[in-house]
């Protein structure tokens, strides 16, 4: 048996801050290495993630790639990664909201403590200087 990486060649561990790129949508997907366990066809990597549909929940590896390239976000030193799992899991069966918890506000609470959204923050940066040029213009 193997252990599973990333397209890289570095291995998958619990706790890691995963995403992919999501083509139809042209955003990135984020969501946090749970679990990694033994099957008969080896190793199976479970993710816990934030989607509209269902929330924050577990789902595949394989069906949280969706056909796409899944790569490592960041990651803490072994010793704080149950850490990291245990923000993640405790969170299971919230709902996903766009503007507070969305899937990137989730994996930065269950990695940091801190639900923050980089993609939201720079969305409302964005729309604060269309606004001032709006208003300037006015002028």
């Amino acid at each position: 048996m193997f252990w599973p990486t990333y397209s890289d060649g570095t291995l998958i561990l619990a706790g890691d801050w995963i995403r992919v790129y999501v083509p139809r949508f042209g955003v990135w997907h984020h969501g946090i290495v749970q679990l990694l366990h033994w099957t008969q066809n080896g190793i199976a990597v479970q993710i816990v993630h934030n989607d509209k549909s269902s929330g924050v929940s577990p789902i595949d590896w394989h069906a949280f790639a969706d056909g796409n390239i899944i790569l490592l976000h960041k990651r803490l030193w072994p010793q704080q990664a149950q850490e990291v799992v245990n923000r993640a899991t405790a969170n299971i069966g919230k709902r996903y909201n766009l503007f507070a918890q969305n899937c990137e506000h989730f994996a930065s609470f269950a990695f940091t403590g801190n639900a923050k959204s980089e993609s939201i923050s720079a969305l409302g940066a964005i729309a604060a200087f269309a606004l001032l040029l709006g208003i300037i213009s006015a002028d």
